[in-house]
C-alpha cells in the first residue's frame, strides 16, 4: 500500500511522484512555490523602488535660455571597459522619447544618476513637454500621456540644469547614440573632445555571447542555433537586467531604467576585470 510522505495518506495503487508525493500534494506544493516566489519577487521590487526613491533629487533650476534644434549629428567614439580601469564615478542617463527619429521626434523624459564608488549618489529626473501630441503607442509603452506632460518644462528650460548635473563626468548609457542623437537634436552643448563615453549595449555586446546563427538545410532559412553555448538570447536592457538579476521598479521609464544600466555597468566592469 502507497503512503504519501507528506499527507500520510496511504491507498492502494495510490499514485506517487519520484518524491514519494500523492498527486494532491504536488499540486499544492506548486501553489505553494508560486506563492513564495510572488513574495520573494514583490519584496525585491519593493526593496528596489525603496532604493531608487532613497537617492537624493537634484532640484531642477529652469532656464529661460532658448535652445535651438541642431542637425549634422556626428557620432561620439565610445571607450571600452579595460581590465585595470578605476570607474569610480560616473552618470548614467537615459530618455523617453514620442518615436525613433531623433530629426522628428522629441523626448517627453530625461534622467540621469550619478554613481559614486559604486553607489548611486544623486538623481536628475524630469519629464518634458513636448510641445506635441505622444502617439498613443508611446504612451502605452512608458505610460507617459499628454495630461502628464502638459505642465512641464520644455527642454530648453531644462538642458542646461541637465549639463550642469552632468559635469565633466563619464558618460554612459544603454545604446548611447540613440539617446545622445536626441540631445544633440535638442540643442544640448555636452558634445566635447575630451568626455568619454561608454555604451553598455555595445560592451555586453563583447563580453556576453548571443547564439550563433545556423543555417537549417532541411527547411533553407537560417535561425539561431539555441543548442549553441551561450550568454544571453539578446543584449537588449530588459535580457541583461534579468540576466543579473536587475529590478527596475517602472520599466520605459527613464529614471528606473538609468538606474538600472548603472547597475548593468558595474555588472560588466566586474564581468571585465574578473576574467
Amino acid at each position: 500500500m502507497a503512503r504519501c510522505k507528506r499527507c500520510g495518506k496511504s491507498k492502494l495503487f495510490l499514485k506517487l511522484n519520484y518524491d514519494g508525493i500523492c498527486a494532491e500534494c504536488e499540486e499544492k506544493e506548486r501553489q505553494e512555490l508560486a506563492e513564495r516566489l510572488r513574495r520573494e519577487k514583490a519584496a525585491r521590487e519593493a526593496a528596489a523602488l525603496q532604493r531608487l526613491e532613497s537617492i537624493p533629487k537634484r532640484e531642477i533650476i529652469l532656464s529661460d535660455e532658448y535652445r535651438k534644434r541642431q542637425r549634422g549629428y556626428e557620432p561620439v567614439n565610445t571607450s571600452n571597459i579595460t581590465p585595470k580601469g578605476v570607474y569610480d564615478r560616473f552618470v548614467v542617463f537615459d530618455t523617453e522619447t514620442t518615436g525613433l527619429t531623433p530629426s522628428k521626434n522629441r523626448i517627453i523624459e530625461l534622467a540621469a544618476v550619478r554613481f559614486i564608488d559604486g553607489e548611486p549618489v544623486e538623481l536628475f529626473s524630469s519629464l518634458v513637454n513636448p510641445e506635441r501630441e505622444i502617439p498613443p503607442e508611446i504612451s502605452e509603452l512608458n505610460i507617459i500621456t499628454d495630461d502628464m506632460v502638459a505642465d512641464a518644462p520644455t527642454i530648453s528650460q531644462i538642458l542646461p540644469a541637465f549639463e550642469d548635473f552632468i559635469g565633466d563626468d563619464l558618460l554612459v548609457a544603454h545604446n548611447i547614440e540613440f539617446d545622445l542623437k536626441f540631445l544633440f537634436h535638442s540643442g544640448s552643448k555636452l558634445f566635447d573632445t575630451k568626455r568619454k563615453y561608454i555604451d553598455t549595449l555595445e560592451q555586453a555586446q563583447k563580453l556576453l555571447r548571443k547564439p550563433r546563427r545556423k543555417y537549417y538545410e532541411d527547411y533553407d532559412y537560417w535561425d539561431y542555433d539555441y543548442e549553441s553555448d551561450y550568454d544571453v538570447d539578446d543584449h537588449k536592457l530588459d535580457t541583461l537586467c534579468s540576466y543579473y538579476h536587475i529590478i527596475r521598479p517602472y520599466e520605459h521609464r527613464a529614471v528606473s531604467d538609468a538606474l538600472a544600466t548603472g547597475d548593468l555597468f558595474l555588472e560588466l566592469i566586474e564581468e571585465k576585470q574578473n576574467r
